[in-house]
């Protein structure tokens, strides 16, 4: 295929309602992430249009003498789509084209990151998708091939601490400290108000350490959480019987505990499974208690890096000052460089709006491409498709789906997540009480359950002070559910709460709370606090109901199902194994371009 650009001027403009001043995304920091901060406004925009049938309105698969035509279009430059090129490259020794498409300004799908530039200190943190465990050296998985072709190192080296005062523990990512399991290695401070029974406000440390005994609990929960806590009652459990029942079911049915262990745990549930207790399947609750003591790593902008090096090998001299491990971490990128002649391509800020095999035949040896960029209508033939997106969005956009993907797709439900980073010009507020992490028991009203600072690797590039009177980073996950109610519901609800709060008001809402929490430990949201940077994920996880991994009655999981793809399309994206994470999206993004190779 020729893999030339479509002739100028020949694209059909799209007349597009403006997108209005943008109060919803607020401020997001400097450098190449800087209009890029999750789903920005003009993604939602675009997206929605797509799922409102908004384009059928024009002539999306009229494609002339002037359509361009590639050997591969990758729909989607997250780290599936990246490691799909990169593996169609090395398997096709660079002699075909292959092009990438995706409505995001920057790269990396997840997987970016916030800086922020504090009192002249540069600070990173991640948006969203973060942690990794090094692979074995030897390793022949994608991950492990991945660190071994892009130099990334397996040890590190991590902030020192530069203060004179005693040190305190930190985690070295953003999950570890969330319930408390690794509490040998991360010093968490716990709040408890009236509503968890205390008398009045008051922080105490690491509770676990104490056997509870300085909450406000019952001697019976406190009792209670430490069986759950230490994982006596159910060891070896199976986990195709776990998947066929709710979280809640098993932990209060199964094992016995009372509702307060539901309780306790649902905020760590909700966040990473999406949707409360009674909705989500035993066997992913149930995985997350098993991951205790277990330090995961996490890189200053989380898997960012994953991308950046994908892309760095795919686009020769995109990153000016070098590929090297330091440097690539923060070093700017060229953007001019990403549609330069070369056997792969990317085209940002370019919503794919339709794709179709050629006259609908899914026995065609082509597939019909339309995206929308800069108000224009474009169209592109590829030997083959790689939908390197999720499945919220795939099935709008594909429109000769088979009848038993888009039944697979009806099971597939979707939550919301925000990822809020704080810059801090100090945070002696922590110190004080002891704390590198904090965690309070949200009641549905609260911003999230936890916020920490990490000990962050250093570089000879990247390098920021660790010292409770500099500059950090404090980050909130948090997630949006609503027990008692059906996952379809809950993210549904979610998504409706995170879209219509403006960035103002979660602005209002954040100061405040810190303000409410910390006032009493010296601090003061004027004066401390030095920007914040909110990352609204729509579809951030899919969710595992009952059912979902495996299947019931001997049918298919409906992820097996969507897996397959048809035709000259393949569908493939992380959620595939049951979760958004980098681990997944290098599976399937290998899959996908090893299937599109063996076609020839």
């Amino acid at each position: 295929m020729n893999g030339q650009p479509m002739a100028a001027g020949a694209c059909p403009l799209v007349s597009q309602a403006p997108v209005g001043d943008d109060l919803f995304s607020g401020f997001g920091g400097v450098g190449d992430y800087a209009r890029a901060n999750g789903n920005t406004l003009p993604i939602l925009t675009a997206a929605h249009r797509v799922r409102d049938g908004y384009y059928e309105q024009f002539p999306l698969s009229e494609a002339g003498d002037d359509v361009e035509t590639v050997d591969l279009l990758i729909v989607g430059s997250g780290l599936s789509g990246l490691m799909a090129a990169k593996e169609y490259t090395r398997l096709t020794g660079g002699r075909k084209q292959c092009l990438i498409v995706d409505n995001h300004p920057v790269l990396g799908g997840e997987a970016r990151q916030n800086e922020f530039l504090v009192d002249g200190v540069p600070l990173l943190g991640p948006q969203g998708s973060n942690d990794f465990f090094p692979p074995d050296p030897n390793a022949t998985t994608p991950a492990g091939n991945l660190f071994r072709e892009c130099g990334i190192p397996y040890e590190y080296t991590y902030q020192k601490w530069d203060s004179p005062h005693p040190e305190p523990r930190f985690s070295l990512d953003n999950y570890s400290n969330m319930d408390g399991f690794n509490e040998d290695m991360v010093d968490v401070a716990y709040r408890f108000t009236e509503k968890d029974g205390a008398k009045a406000p008051y922080w105490t440390n690491n509770i676990w350490r104490r056997g509870l005994a300085d909450t406000p609990f019952s001697q019976q929960t406190r009792d209670a959480l430490l069986r759950w806590r230490h994982g006596e009652d159910h060891r070896d459990l199976d986990d195709r019987a776990l998947d066929q029942m709710d979280y809640r079911t098993f932990l209060e049915k199964v094992c016995g505990y009372p509702s307060e262990v539901t309780t306790f745990h649902q905020p760590v549930v909700g966040l990473l499974g999406g949707v409360s207790a009674d909705a989500i399947s035993a066997r992913y609750g149930r995985h997350l208690v098993s991951q205790k003591n277990r330090l995961t790593l996490s890189f200053p902008g989380g898997n960012t890096l994953f991308a950046r090096c994908l892309v760095g090998q795919l686009i020769p001299g995109l990153f000016p000052q070098g590929t090297a491990f330091s440097a690539i971490q923060r070093g700017p990128f060229d953007p001019a460089a990403l549609e330069r002649p070369n056997p792969v391509r990317i085209r940002q800020n370019a919503m794919v709006v339709s794709v179709r095999h050629h006259n609908g035949d899914a026995s065609a040896r082509t597939v019909d491409v339309t995206y929308v960029r800069d108000g224009c209508v474009h169209h592109v033939r590829a030997g083959a498709v790689v939908m390197a997106t999720g499945g919220w969005i795939t099935k709008h956009v594909v429109k000769d789906l088979p009848d038993d993907i888009m039944e697979a797709y009806s099971q597939f439900f979707y939550a919301p997540a925000l990822i809020a980073n704080v810059a801090l010009k100090n945070w002696r507020f922590l110190y004080r009480l002891g704390a590198t992490a904090v965690r309070w028991m949200d009641d549905g009203t609260s911003f999230g359950f936890c916020a920490n600072i990490r000990r962050t690797m250093v570089t000879p590039d990247y390098a920021p002070p660790l010292d409770p009177d500099r500059p950090a980073l404090l980050t909130f996950y948090m997630g949006l559910y609503t027990p008692g109610l059906s996952a379809w519901e809950q993210g549904a609800r979610g998504r409706m709460r995170l879209l219509s709060t403006s960035y103002l008001d979660y602005e209002r809402i954040i100061r405040s709370q810190m303000a409410n929490m910390f006032a009493d430990v010296g601090f003061d949201p004027k004066r401390d606090i030095d920007g914040i940077i909110l990352n609204r994920w729509g579809h951030a996880r899919v969710i595992q109901t009952p059912n979902f991994y495996y299947g019931v009655n001997g049918r298919p999981a409906p992820r097996e199902v969507v897996a397959r793809g048809f035709g000259r399309i393949v569908l493939a994206h992380s959620e595939l194994n049951g979760a958004q994470n980098a681990t997944g999206a290098f599976e399937h993004g290998m899959r996908a371009a090893r299937e599109v190779a063996s076609w020839g």
